[in-house]
């Protein structure tokens, strides 16, 4: 069915605007001559605290929250539980009728906050359905931020242009030069490797720069620009395809289901699939993916190779998304610009469901290649796939022992040079994205 009417008429641009100024009127009205208090302190929080700003719509009082994590203050402003908010409202007696509470939650999470307060007799509060949240997040520049004395890992992983994109790890190299220029000029950029709570000061922005996994393009492509830009990145590599004309596991599935388009049914481990259109292709490689990822070497090659033989495929060589090579590797680590780090020999999911012996030989069978090769000690590692289940404490141990003094997780946030230097989180960089926003929004979410 076709849309009609005015508003489907607009552009999704024009159709933003109109939004956007509703939702400062709406605002506005609410906010005048309150007293405002954000209940939400996480993302949702700091997004709406630096869009109020911006806006220049009244004063934050304090952020509210359900529980306390032990988080008391956030963007320079105190949080407080929803208890210590009524033991305030009690002693403020007439003058808490002032108060206008903004629920900064999404949009499924309201519901059990508007009930909450309500328990309390408290009814002056506003809710933002979520497609208001969603053009607040798209037009707040968070250009209002003070940063802490922190610093925000970006991860990358491929540097090419190439038809083999349905993972989202694709950055071009003219995205990238793009990207590096701006971080270079606009950031003090540092090495992972570095002592960072001699170096880093309040007030300033920070940036480590990451690849993962070891492509060739990350030599051929990645390399020159971050030589030309004088800017520093490491680059955690899987050891075992290195010097081997093979694809990675997830993209010979990439290159099987969306790139060559498999039509039919198969049986693999014991999973019937009938493939038949885009989105079939597209469910059998994301299924096939996720139950490979938690697969010990041994199975998982076994997996690929029955899958192989059952579509009457031969194991397909590459030249584009291949690993580095060793004089590839070697090159890149005399490269002042480079430093290597571990990510296991298999890229191996590094969770508690295998066993410790197979994780210590993962771990230190990668680095003693890795430091045979380059001539160098490997002491910062990141964990492959590297959500919270990706990694145990088990492996931690196992790296510590081994002398790596710094580990990679993936999720959004900043490290503190006071953090732990263990599972620091990254922020995945995509192709389409604006690189000035994007690192505006960093720093005011997670700064």
């Amino acid at each position: 069915m076709k849309a009609t009417g005015f508003m489907a008429r607009l552009s999704t641009s024009q159709n933003e605007q109109i939004i956007m100024i509703s939702i400062i009127t709406k605002l506005r009205r609410a906010c005048a001559h309150h007293r405002i208090y954000l209940y939400g302190a996480g993302m949702y929080g700091r997004m709406l605290y630096a869009f109020l700003q911006e806006q220049n719509i009244g004063h934050i009082e304090k952020f509210i929250v359900s529980k306390s994590d032990g988080q008391r203050v956030v963007l320079g402003g105190e949080v407080i539980t929803l208890e210590e908010y009524d033991a305030q409202r009690t002693l403020d007696g007439e003058s808490a009728e002032e108060d206008l509470i903004i629920v900064a939650v999404s949009e499924k999470h309201s519901v059990e906050i508007v009930k909450q307060l309500e328990n309390r007799k408290q009814y002056h509060y506003i809710t933002l359905t979520q497609k208001e949240l969603d053009v607040i997040d798209s037009r707040t520049l968070f250009d209002c931020i003070v940063p802490q004395k922190n610093i925000a890992v970006l991860m990358y992983h491929r540097i090419i242009d190439s038809n083999y994109n349905f993972w989202k790890l694709n950055v071009s190299p003219q995205t990238f030069e793009k990207h590096i220029k701006y971080i270079s000029e606009n950031y003090k950029v540092l090495k992972l490797e570095e002592e960072w709570s001699n170096i880093v000061e309040a007030g300033e922005k920070y940036v480590v720069i990451t690849f993962d996994d070891g492509y060739v393009d990350n030599y051929r492509f990645a390399l020159p620009i971050l030589e030309k830009y004088h800017v520093p990145a490491t680059v955690f590599v899987s050891t075992d395809l290195i010097d081997m004309d093979e694809m990675y596991w997830w993209d010979e599935l990439e290159k099987i289901f969306i790139i060559d388009k498999y039509t039919g049914e198969f049986e693999l481990d014991g999973i019937p699939y009938k493939v038949t259109d885009s989105s079939g292709r597209e469910n059998a490689c994301l299924t096939i993916r996720n139950r490979m990822k938690d697969m010990n070497p041994v199975e998982r090659r076994n997996s690929m190779r029955e899958l192989r033989t059952k579509l009457g495929l031969e194991q397909p060589g590459t030249c584009e998304l291949r690993c580095v090579n060793t004089q590839e590797l070697v090159r890149m680590a005399e490269s002042p610009y480079v430093t290597i780090g571990g990510h296991t020999k298999s890229h191996l999911s590094m969770g508690d469901i295998h066993s410790k012996e197979l994780l210590r030989s993962e771990i230190e069978g990668s680095l003693g290649i890795l430091e045979r090769k380059i001539g160098k000690k490997v002491d910062v590692f990141a964990y492959p796939f590297g959500a919270a289940g990706d990694r145990c404490d088990a492996a931690d141990q196992i790296l510590s022992e081994c002398g790596i003094k710094k580990t990679m997780l993936v999720r959004n946030g900043n490290v503190n040079v006071e953090d732990k230097m263990y599972n620091i989180p990254r922020h995945m960089v995509y192709e389409g994205e604006d690189i000035e926003k994007k690192m505006n929004r960093i720093w005011g979410l997670y700064g």
